[in-house]
């Protein structure tokens, strides 16, 4: 049995009962959250932090990377906080206005210092940043969006980041179901952070959930 509040209705504690529970619930939310499992599987939950990620959108009056710089597509990987610059691979030649992903930016110290500014800030420091690589920047920028992953307040974090002594001390135990409970999810596969992980997961679940009930 699951007590929930829905958002529609927030005032009434609600109730689902279930014979079994697949959980894909993000660790650094479940870890706060009162369940029936078994110690060895809650130390897991509890002991996988999750990586800092931003990435910042932005938009500019016109495609000049394509217009200026014949660049259709692919990535510019640099030096500077930002990390990376990534071009769309669709729409070449169309004219009129473009998207950039203007940073992406994945664990280490920038992640954190990028996740403690205000979206605003993180826009304006991407587009400071991409000059360096692009002059066009400052005169053909319109706005921005920015997401930080432990910003985010239903998934605190990006991905699992998990270590080799991390893995060899609880993921056999966050991926074995614990009663009539199994989590499903990226961090519960051998591919973190890949939405091919979180299939790969899920079937792994869905695969030991279905022979129990057979054989029981």
């Amino acid at each position: 049995t699951v007590s929930y509040v829905d958002t529609a209705s927030p005032s009434a504690v609600q109730q689902a009962t279930a014979d079994w529970c697949i959980c894909t619930i993000p660790l650094p939310i479940l870890s706060q959250l009162p369940l029936d499992v078994s110690g060895p599987m809650k130390n897991a939950i509890d002991s996988l932090p999750y990586a800092a990620s931003v990435k910042v959108g932005l938009q500019f009056k016109r495609r000049f990377w394509e217009e200026d710089e014949a660049i259709y597509g692919g990535i510019s990987y640099t030096d500077l906080p930002i990390r990376n610059i990534g071009y769309p691979n669709y729409g070449f030649n169309r004219g009129g206005r473009g998207v950039l992903l203007g940073a992406y930016l994945y664990e280490g110290a920038n992640s954190f210092e990028f996740t403690a500014m205000t979206p605003a800030e993180r826009v304006a420091s991407a587009v400071e940043f991409g000059a360096k690589i692009h002059p066009q920047y400052k005169s053909e920028f319109e706005n921005g969006v920015a997401v930080a992953w432990h910003r985010v307040p239903f998934t605190l974090g990006c991905a699992g980041e998990w270590t080799e002594a991390g893995r060899a001390q609880h993921y056999r135990n966050l991926c074995q179901s614990d009663g009539r409970i199994a989590l499903a999810g990226e961090h519960a596969s051998q591919l973190p952070a890949w939405q091919e992980g979180a299939i790969l997961s899920a079937l792994d679940a869905i695969t030991r959930l279905h022979e129990r009930v057979v054989k029981t």
